[in-house]
């Protein structure tokens, strides 16, 4: 997290010969307070965009939490049939699968057609084979979705009290943005000048320009020195 830095830079910035660097040092807020929140809001990996869900931490909100375990339960259920499936049936092939458009379902090959139970009810017709479900399998099934439907509902709520309570410090955060952002340009400047030997020029009142073996930065990029 950028945040997490801000301790680094200040930190730097407080040795720092500069005056100029040590003043934009002292001056950046170290917005521990929205670090914090953040960090406890928002999970490490979080994806690309909210709807794809998993972008609260786990113990942020104890009904997510509640929510989550719900469709974890079921989803565990659910990847257990097919093993308690096989035997019952004695369909040593039998799978159970997944897809959005028909949702959960055994899939059975043509071979086995003639073991499959009474309690199955076809689903989907293959070439190789069909596709049922069991009134279980539907049971479980809605458990999962209802589970995730509100979870994204819920994480899209939490989200939006968080983006809430950082909005509160958008001009502490634009501050600090604006503070690092000038010793980035500043760092950058001084490696340059050490990089190519560049000397800082001495300045006076008076009204004379002296360049004394000056070079060109532009032109020294694309004629390099021998």
């Amino acid at each position: 997290m950028s945040l997490q830095r801000l301790p680094l830079i200040k930190e730097a910035c407080s040795g720092a010969s500069s005056d100029l660097l040590r003043s934009l040092g002292v001056e950046i807020d170290l917005l521990e307070d929205i670090g914090d929140l953040l960090s406890r809001a928002i999970a490490d990996d979080p994806p690309a965009t909210l709807h794809e869900g998993g972008v609260i931490r786990e113990g942020w909100s104890a009904e997510l939490d509640d929510i989550r375990e719900i469709r974890d339960g079921a989803r565990d259920f659910i990847a257990g049939l097919q093993v308690r499936e096989r035997e019952r049936t004695g369909i040593g092939s039998l799978k159970v699968g997944f897809n959005k458009v028909f949702g959960y379902y055994l899939e059975v090959t043509k071979a086995n057609l003639d073991k499959v139970p009474e309690d199955y009810v076809r689903k989907q017709t293959l070439t190789n084979g069909e596709r049922y479900f069991t009134p279980e399998l539907k049971q479980w099934e809605e458990k999962v979705f209802e589970a995730d439907d509100r979870i994204g509902s819920l994480e899209i709520e939490l989200f939006a009290g968080v983006r809430e309570q950082v909005a509160e410090a958008l001009a502490r955060l634009q501050d600090s943005g604006a503070r690092a952002a000038s010793l980035d340009v500043l760092s950058t400047l001084a490696e340059v000048a050490v990089r190519r030997e560049y000397v800082c020029p001495e300045v006076h009142t008076g009204f004379d320009l002296e360049i004394r073996s000056g070079r060109h930065p532009v032109v020294e990029t694309m004629m390099p020195r021998e």
